[in-house]
């Protein structure tokens, strides 16, 4: 025996602990190598995501100051009192002078907006806008203006430019506006620059010029720097207008990534520099790009470190749970072995040994082992109740059948009666005799428990007619629809109700006295009611003592009583049990009990047509006394 255990541990051991180990190992890989895909597209695309609002951030503040010099350049081109001054007419030159300085006076004044606006770094060099009006002959200042270009804000000749590039290209009407680049002085300067029409006549009388400081764009980048990569700003020959790693004004247009930068927007991976990177680039309005180069090495700087993390957690986790798994299993597997030897042998069965208590410090198999303890108890109690039931069951029938049988005589001696008051001529005895006759006659029943509720209906009228006349103010009504007049139930149900009625409900009652019978279907059951009008019961009351089936033992109506009842229909009606049986309905007047019972139709044609049928009963509901309330 303890072979054959020790092999079955084995097996159940074996059964257990490799599929759970399989599926721990399958587990833990899943999830680490889906978590570390997932910890590594996370700080990917945040990283990425990063990047692309630095990006955002560049474009659009340098896209701000270039949106202001294009601000500034359409102010001085539309406002109307610098255009009076450019264009009025003098007798002589020297009137002009006045003019010439409250002009230049307006455009220092623009002058000294800042570029910046508080976007820089506190180590960039706050620089302020230069504008500059380069005045053709047509304009009445022309003569009284400096004839060489000097830069900076002020007025001047433009004669002195008209072979520059950008002249050429303005006057070609290209665009409303040039941009170019080009160095002064120490710096670097982004030029912007627009004809001035006359607004008199639509002639050309100068060209408004507005610069800046290309380190006004060094100090937005160094606002939002790419962590190993660098930024780039390119005019549309792809020239450098700032870069940290390429020198102003170098053309990149041979470059392979700078060709690659088809469209207006977008994001592309090349190689700069035997390293590759990924290139974020965006458009100005004017035909500028701005490039943002960042190596993909900063996107996955991360992942070789996340990737040996996870898989370090995963070779601890799967060592923890294979050592707790074949310690669970373990303590699992053997006392389940035990447990099952104990229950195979036949002593334990037949409930001449008990089974071993506390096998296992697992509180589950304990509960069980005690369990199955209970369960073969119960099974032998439930054995010897269900004995017990059927005797008592058939005890019952046999007092039945007795009371049947005891009245037989009385039957025959009441017709004899019936005879004699006939001869005399009292119909009112003859008509007790046969009612009387009638409660035997249907009482009698051959001994069967199932009866159809026609005969059932008969029975309780017939009994009801002899109270009657016992009671002078008693009213009666059977409400029975005609399609349940040939369904079965438990013989001996109603009488005992109605008697309980006159007995107990009108016990100090003599006047106004009524109890209703009525039937009806729910479902798969048919409920009889009994309902009157006397001093009535507490409902709950009488139901729990219904659900304790106090009625084992014979109650005070002689054996027949609402606790007999109530027991011969849970008898027979096993199948199903706690829905049938009696139960109580609270009403605001008297007592109303109800018997449930299973719905079952007739069994054949000679059930249906058996015996006669009151008409008062069936078919005209509507001819009967109604209860009235008190």
């Amino acid at each position: 025996m303890g072979q054959n255990a020790s092999r079955k541990t084995s097996r159940l051991f074996n059964k257990l602990s490799l599929p759970l180990l399989g599926l721990i190992v399958v587990f833990i890989v899943l999830s680490t190598t889906a978590s570390s895909y997932i910890l590594i597209q996370v700080q990917n695309n945040h990283t990425l995501k990063m990047a692309e609002q630095s990006m955002e951030f560049v474009h659009r503040n340098v896209w701000y100051q270039f949106d202001t010099m294009k601000n500034v350049s359409a102010f001085v081109r539309s406002n109307q009192f610098i255009d009076n001054l450019i264009d009025r007419q003098y007798k002589q030159d020297y009137e002009s002078i006045g003019d010439f300085f409250e002009l230049e006076k307006n455009l220092q004044n623009l002058s000294l907006l800042s570029l910046l606006h508080n976007v820089a770094s506190n180590n960039a060099v706050q620089t302020t806008y230069s504008v500059s009006m380069l005045l053709e002959p047509t304009s009445s200042l022309y003569s009284v203006s400096p004839a060489h270009f000097f830069g900076g804000t002020g007025i001047y000749q433009a004669n002195d430019l008209i072979d520059a590039e950008w002249y050429q290209r303005l006057n070609r009407n290209e665009s409303e506006g040039v941009w170019w680049a080009q160095p002064f002085g120490t710096g670097n300067v982004v030029y912007l620059a627009s004809r001035k029409l006359s607004y008199k006549d639509g002639r050309n009388i100068g060209t408004v010029m507005v610069g800046a400081d290309t380190r006004s764009i060094q100090g937005v980048i160094g606002n939002a720097p790419i962590d190993k990569g660098y930024y780039l700003l390119l005019d549309e020959k792809n020239q450098v207008i700032y870069s940290a790693r390429h020198s102003f004004m170098d053309n990149l247009s041979g470059t392979p990534y700078v060709q690659s930068l088809h469209g207006a927007k977008g994001t592309v991976k090349a190689t700069v520099d035997n390293e590759s990177y990924r290139i974020m680039y965006d458009s100005f309005d004017n035909g500028w790009k701005l490039v943002a180069l960042v190596p993909e090495s900063h996107f996955s700087r991360y992942t070789f470190m996340i990737s040996m993390i996870c898989a370090v957690i995963g070779i601890v986790a799967l060592l923890v749970s294979g050592f707790w798994m074949h310690s669970i299993v373990t303590r699992v597997t053997v006392p389940i072995s035990r447990l099952v030897s104990a229950m195979q042998r036949k002593d334990v069965l037949q409930l001449e040994q008990p089974l071993p208590s506390d096998i296992s410090e697992i509180y589950e198999i304990n509960e069980l082992n005690q369990q199955f303890s209970a369960m073969l108890v119960m099974i032998r109690q439930l054995i010897e109740k269900s004995f017990t039931e059927e005797i008592e069951r058939r005890q019952l029938q046999l007092e039945l059948l007795q009371a049947q049988i005891n009245p037989h005589f009385l039957y025959n001696t009441l017709d004899l009666i019936n005879c004699r008051a006939l001869i005399s001529g009292d119909m009112e005895t003859s008509m007790i005799v046969r009612s009387l006759a009638n409660v035997f006659r249907y009482g009698l029943n051959k001994g069967k428990t199932w009866i159809p509720l026609k005969d059932e209906a008969c029975q309780v009228e017939a009994y009801l007619d002899i109270q009657k006349q016992m009671l002078d103010d008693l009213t009666i009504r059977i409400d029975i629809p005609e399609e349940l007049a040939a369904v079965q139930v438990i013989h001996l149900i109603l009488q005992p109700l109605a008697e309980n009625c006159i007995v107990h409900g009108f016990a100090n009652q003599t006047s106004k006295c009524r109890i209703a019978i009525s039937a009806r279907r729910e479902s798969e059951s048919v409920i009889l009611r009994v309902e009157d009008n006397g001093s009535g019961v507490d409902s709950n009351m009488m139901n729990q003592r219904l659900a304790r089936e106090s009625s084992k033992e014979k109650s005070s109506e002689g054996g027949y009583g609402t606790l007999n009842v109530h027991r011969r229909i849970v008898l027979n009606c096993k199948e199903r049990k706690g829905e049938y049986g009696l139960r109580y309905i609270r009403v605001p007047n008297g007592t109303c009990v109800e018997a449930v019972m299973p719905f079952i139709a007739e069994a054949d044609e000679a059930i249906k047509n058996e015996g006669g049928l009151s008409p008062s009963l069936f078919g005209n509901p509507a001819s009967e006394e109604r209860m009235e309330d008190e």
